[in-house]
């Protein structure tokens, strides 16, 4: 397994648990309004793991988008404030957060009058590919061999091509919530220009997340616990800056 997979595996794993029940040490909660949380489950707010809330800047009528949307706090808050003529649309790679929001979005549009929130399976670094689709059409054609991993392989970029997860210049808003540290440094780069591909011209990215005030030392980026728990992946609030320019946010 490489490193890059490890963490990634190791970050499902921790969410995975924190779906099923309370983890206290996965990120900083914050203080909502309490007009919005009235109408989503305790389910929901119990399992939340954000740090932040990007939702003040959002607006009636937008589509917006939260990467690494759990449970679906945000997206259930940000329902309320794009109300029944906009949308939102969650993206989370951990099928028991996914499992969670999806059996209380329901119960959040029987309460809103309107049902405007949806949760996609997909790796927030990668949007184009829709993993749920990935995995139906592995299960008729399973990976046995070198042969049938390189066709798996064709096979995604297929669907990233003709049947994307979030497709380009489609999102006014991207938001996200203590995720985006998450993410591998390699990937780190295709994070943001994601970000850049699927708003539309003129669109918006708020996003709350961890900085550190230093580089994070190479010992500590390797230490799952620090990595799951939303510390070691941090940019500088420089380096945080600078990779959105990068990729030409202004």
């Amino acid at each position: 397994m490489t490193q890059a997979s490890n963490k990634e595996t190791i970050v499902r794993q921790r969410y995975a648990a924190g779906a099923k029940e309370r983890a206290d040490k996965l990120c900083c909660p914050v203080n909502y309004e309490s007009a919005y949380l009235n109408v989503i489950p305790r389910e929901v707010i119990e399992r939340d793991y954000g740090c932040g809330d990007p939702s003040h800047n959002l607006r009636e009528g937008e589509t917006v988008l939260d990467l690494g949307s759990g449970t679906g706090k945000i997206c259930f808050i940000a329902a309320q404030i794009v109300g029944p003529n906009g949308k939102v649309i969650g993206v989370d790679m951990t099928d028991e957060m996914l499992e969670v929001a999806r059996r209380n979005a329901p119960i959040v549009a029987e309460r809103l009058g309107y049902a405007n929130v949806e949760f996609r399976k997909g790796r927030i670094q990668d949007l184009a590919l829709d993993l749920e689709l990935l995995e139906r059409q592995l299960k008729s054609n399973p990976i046995t061999d070198a042969a049938s991993f390189l066709a798996a392989d064709e096979l995604a970029e297929e669907l990233r091509i003709k049947h994307p997860l979030i497709a380009s210049d489609s999102i006014d808003v991207v938001v996200s919530n203590c995720v985006l540290n998450l993410v591998e440094p390699k990937s780190k780069r295709q994070l943001f220009d994601e970000i850049f591909r699927v708003l539309k011209k003129g669109g918006r990215a708020v996003i709350s997340d961890i900085v550190s005030d230093e580089e994070v030392p190479e010992e500590m980026q390797n230490d799952p616990e620090l990595w799951s728990g939303c510390i070691s992946g941090a940019l500088t609030e420089e380096g945080f800056i600078a990779a959105f320019e990068n990729v030409g946010f202004y």
